[in-house]
């Protein structure tokens, strides 16, 4: 069985339930069977190198382990090691030959080999890549404090002690040196970090980085001027959610994992092994989706059991033993508003009814005049389908747009987001304003065209009057019928109930929008006296495509079928009667 054979059995293993894995560990082993299927078609450059994955699993044997049981004797990688390791140097270009990953992140409780894994890399890029891309490669390891960014630059000493590669290497105090390249590895300090822009590192190692309180070492690694630039996160989960591992990383790595959510990136390698919200923290099944390597040796179990024992007796430790143990971010709060597989469901490739000639309602997020503007629009009719007393079921058609006052607001967010405006911006999603600021008239010509495209009968402009109560005069004055949607919970509580509840009923119909599915995926709700809203002061991700969708089925659940139906009866009178 060769390497792909092994992952492969490993991943259908995981899935299947045979190794106990948690929700996104499972993601990420679909993603590699995905992209097994995927080679070859033209949406995807790359091929599976098994000689490239064998070279890091040799590489790692004719190392030793430093510590344990196993001190002095070679590294085995483990099915789920090959399963980071493998991917990262067997994941390569058709064309060019170069790999495929330029970043890894990899969260996993504590004590599961992680700096052997990071040491192990470090060496490699030392010796290999270096050797094969005739380069000089710089090799930096981060840790908050000098002496964590030590731990693996040790660990590379430790490592190769009594081993046949060892003389390849010059060891120093402050420097590990490769002879033939000249390549060096280096622990940088908290003023590196701040001060690092001599730095070009071609592999980037930041230890824990649930620990950083800035994103300074890992901002080292833009701009990286090598052939093969690789940057490595390996860490546990942390206490603090205002850092940037959970606030910007472990969210955007967790959408980036779950396939009902659109973020894609072909060269971020991804892999959150953690236990699952609802899981029994005391059992063994439990403690082996978050420990792959620990949870399989008889004293590294009996370690985790002493543990436990220890915080179900004493409270105030369970927070620990759930974070460094479990690797689950204990504080994070169960707040997020839509259940993103129920709302990928509700996706079609063609509309189910012909909009033309329907109500519409149409709401608005200005938001402020620098920053993303989005409108949304929402047709509801009336279906085929009979609910329990004998009357049509409502459904609802929805699309949106969003816009963004200039190139520089767009590249902003590209790297404040990490998402891909400007291909959003491509397609058709967004659209460039190329004004200082949004021009609330533009957008409003926008939505006007749209109705005249589509003869949509106008029902009701939606806006927080927030950032527009001078269009909503100008428009209220032209005829429009004009309702502001206030920002409280009292005001948007059966709208955000209501249209969640049509989701889950698959009652709402849009096509594909990578915009608005991000969105919503970031959208989380604020509770105030069993009355819900999207709370927009608890995220810095963009809502405002999901802010004017419920701003707009604010109104659209009201909307007056029979009106409508009178209405209709009363033009084709008119018709008849030649009027």
């Amino acid at each position: 069985m060769n390497n792909k054979e092994e992952i492969i059995q490993y991943c259908q293993d995981c899935i299947s339930g045979v190794i106990p894995s948690g929700k996104k560990h499972i993601w990420a082993c679909e993603r590699f069977l995905r992209d097994l299927e995927r080679v070859g078609t033209p949406d995807f450059p790359y091929i599976w190198d098994e000689q490239r994955a064998e070279k890091i699993v040799k590489w790692f044997s004719l190392l030793k382990h430093s510590k344990g049981a196993l001190a002095g004797t070679p590294i085995y990688l483990t099915s789920w090691q090959k399963f980071r390791e493998c991917q990262i140097y067997g994941w390569v270009h058709r064309e060019t030959g170069r790999r495929r990953f330029r970043k890894a992140f990899t969260e996993v409780a504590r004590k599961n080999a992680k700096s052997q894994m990071e040491a192990g890399e470090a060496l490699y890029e030392l010796a290999i890549t270096s050797s094969q891309n005739h380069e000089v490669n710089e090799i930096y390891t981060a840790g908050v404090k000098s002496d964590q960014s030590k731990i693996v630059f040790n660990e590379c000493d430790l490592m190769t002690k009594g081993t046949l590669i060892r003389s390849k290497f010059n060891f120093k105090r402050d420097c590990i040196e490769h002879l033939l390249t000249g390549s060096f590895m280096k622990a940088l300090s908290k003023e590196d970090g701040k001060s690092g822009d001599g730095t070009n590192p071609a592999f980037l190692i930041i230890d824990e980085y649930h620990q950083h309180p800035t994103t300074d070492f890992y901002d080292l690694a833009l701009g990286s001027n090598t052939k093969e630039p690789l940057t490595s996160i390996i860490t546990t989960a942390g206490k603090d959610l205002t850092y940037p591992c959970y606030k910007q990383e472990y969210d955007y790595c967790t959408k980036l994992l779950d396939p009902n959510v659109d973020v894609n990136n072909e060269e971020y390698f991804v892999d959150i092994c953690e236990a699952d919200p609802e899981d029994d923290v005391g059992a063994e099944d439990t403690w082996k989706k978050a420990n792959p390597i620990r949870a399989y040796y008889p004293e590294g179990l009996q370690k985790i059991r002493e543990d436990y024992e220890v915080a179900s007796q004493m409270p105030e430790k369970m927070i620990a033993f759930m974070t460094k143990m479990l690797d689950m971010w204990v504080q994070a709060k169960n707040n997020g508003y839509m259940d993103m597989a129920k709302w990928k469901a509700c996706e079609v490739r063609q509309l189910p009814i012909d909009i033309t000639g329907h109500p519409v309602y149409v709401g608005f997020d200005m938001s402020s005049k620098i920053d993303l503007t989005s409108v949304a629009f929402i047709v509801p009719y009336q279906s085929n389908e009979l609910d329990a007393q004998g009357h049509p079921i409502v459904k609802y058609v929805l699309w949106s747009h969003s816009f963004i006052p200039t190139a520089d607001k767009l590249r902003e967010h590209i790297i404040k987001d990490k998402m891909p405006y400007d291909a959003w911006e491509r397609l058709g999603y967004l659209t460039l304003t190329n004004t200082p600021i949004v021009d609330q008239n533009f957008v409003m010509k926008y939505v006007l065209d749209e109705c005249k495209k589509y003869n949509l009968d106008i029902q009701c402009l939606c806006f927080d009057p927030a950032n527009a109560s001078k269009i909503m005069m100008d428009l209220s004055d032209q005829g429009y019928t004009v309702e502001e949607v206030f920002q409280s919970h009292k005001s948007l509580n059966e709208s955000t109930q209501g249209f969640r509840e049509q989701v889950f009923a698959r009652n709402v119909a849009y096509t594909h929008n990578p915009l608005l599915n991000y969105a919503m995926s970031n959208a989380v709700t604020r509770t105030s006296n069993g009355l819900i809203k999207i709370d927009k002061d608890a995220t810095t991700k963009r809502i405002d495509p999901v802010d004017a969708t419920l701003a707009a089925f604010k109104l659209a659940l009201y909307h007056d079928f029979s009106l409508q139906n009178m209405n209709d009866y009363v033009a084709e009178f008119l018709s008849e009667m030649g009027v």
